[in-house]
């Protein structure tokens, strides 16, 4: 796996290299310095990086905002007290933009000149997923026009609920074309399936029960109609969409090189989360988190308040994300076999199906033990009646926001939309306690492409923006 990985952080290198030769290199040619990428470099180098972002960055902010982490100093503090300004999004914006979704359009161009087409599913299925993120965390974005390059740097920004549709047609032509048994050079450069199309086929609908299930305040009956054409879903942790990492400080997990190599040590989790297991008991406090290092505090799980700021760079306050998440080598989650049962289960519940409902829910918490491999464990946590099934939608969102440390910015969708678990605002913090509903615009957005901007969802007021909510939050 290491080795792939570092082929595809070679990848990226290439691209940049590549792009910058066709504008400038027009006549003299090194044969030795292709301006065109393969696609078999181009798609390792998509997912490292949509690995990287999903859960570097993005989960920071949105886990700081959904009280999963705690950000003592620094910019996680900032991310603590919601100070996000527009250049807090840049970062997030160019990774997915000029990396992921440019490298995965690259394996399409390639790949339809081939009539490779189940390399083209692979690639329409995580760009998908990509522009998904991208909507669920901005709002409007560039979509139709984007990605024309020097065709069009300007590009218009799209409605919201113009993209979703466009989605769910995008996933369903990836699902067609990885079935197709048409082409077949997807193989080890596939570093989350390894080239396998059935699984392929189960995460582009597994993704698209995720985005109709966004939809339940807009389009309520939308997931369960998807769900009763019985689709075939992500069914064992084996199939679950992630991104593995390696053993060594250059191919590291983000959270782990955020905050152990780099030595910044500013990433704490928040004492909501770490009480509400603590108050359960859960079994996986010891896989999710670290005890506190040193001090009279050591060996506790203790987390930092929300918004709260007391420094703790001697690690004797607060806890780490533990080993599941953050040791070196952990991987980053993208869609998992617990999330899409807690999906079902929230999908039947709505539908008045509490005893499918409850095997959905049950399931889901197993198979997160599973994961952690404490799977022994699951019965006796189920059966606590604080955890039991107990036919409401705050029991499933809140058992769900549990697991879904594997993915805060998932968790903050489901806030969103239910408003579950009940959190408090900051104490202090730049909205005066106010939960973030989407992030600004980044700056990069307001200096290169105002005039889209203010054709379309308007130039982000600083913190005023974080309050504005994305189409599918309806209130």
């Amino acid at each position: 796996m290491n080795r792939f990985i570092y082929k595809g952080l070679a990848a990226i290198l290439l691209l940049t290299g590549a792009t910058s030769c066709e504008k400038t290199l027009d006549i003299n040619k090194d044969p030795n310095f292709p301006t065109v990428v393969d696609k078999r470099l181009l798609l390792p180098a998509a997912q490292v990086q949509l690995g990287y972002t999903i859960g570097g960055t993005v989960n920071r902010i949105a886990g700081n905002i959904i009280q999963h982490y705690g950000g003592h100093r620094n910019q996680p503090l900032q991310y603590n007290q919601y100070d996000i300004g527009p250049a807090e999004s840049d970062g997030i914006w160019s990774a997915m933009y000029a990396v992921v979704l440019r490298d995965l359009k690259g394996v399409q161009v390639q790949a339809r000149a081939t009539g490779d087409s189940m390399y083209v599913g692979v690639s329409q299925l995580l760009m998908a997923y990509s522009y998904s993120v991208l909507t669920d965390l901005y709002g409007d974005i560039p979509f139709s026009e984007a990605l024309m390059d020097d065709a069009n740097l300007t590009p218009k920004y799209d409605r919201q609920e113009d993209i979703y549709p466009a989605l769910v047609s995008m996933i369903d032509a990836g699902v067609a074309n990885v079935q197709s048994g048409t082409g077949g050079s997807v193989g080890t450069d596939d570093l989350m399936y390894g080239g396998n199309m059935q699984r392929w086929a189960k995460f582009g609908n597994s993704l698209k029960l995720r985005l109709l299930n966004h939809l339940s305040k807009r389009q309520p009956g939308a997931a369960a109609a998807f769900l009763n054409t019985s689709p075939a879903l992500i069914s064992a942790n084996n199939e679950n969409a992630q991104v593995v990492y390696g053993s060594s400080s250059a191919n590291a997990n983000p959270v782990y090189g955020f905050d152990v190599l780099s030595g910044r040590k500013d990433m704490a989790v928040a004492t909501t989360i770490i009480d509400k297991m603590k108050a359960l008991s859960d079994p996986r406090i010891p896989r999710y988190f670290l005890a506190v290092k040193t001090g009279t505090n050591a060996g506790q799980y203790l987390g930092n308040i929300p918004g709260g700021d007391e420094d703790d760079a001697g690690e004797s306050l607060y806890s780490r994300v533990g080993p599941a998440y953050a040791s070196i080598n952990s991987p980053v989650v993208l869609l998992s076999l617990a999330e899409v049962q807690f999906i079902i289960a929230e999908v039947r519940l709505r539908e008045g199906k509490t005893a499918e409902a409850a095997t959905a829910y049950n399931a889901a918490i197993t198979a997160d033990f599973n994961a952690l491999s404490i799977g022994s464990e699951a019965a006796g946590y189920l059966a606590k009646p604080a955890v039991a099934f107990n036919n409401t939608l705050q029991r499933i969102i809140e058992q769900k926001w549990i697991t879904m440390l594997q993915g805060s910015y998932e968790a903050w969708v489901d806030w969103r939309r239910t408003g579950f678990p009940a959190l408090t605002g900051a104490a202090v913090s730049r909205t005066n306690g106010i939960i973030p509903r989407s992030l600004p615009l980044p700056q990069l957005e307001i200096n290169l492409n105002r005039q889209s901007l203010e054709a379309g969802p308007g130039v982000p007021v600083p913190i005023e923006a974080l309050k504005e909510r994305v189409w599918w939050d309806a209130p």
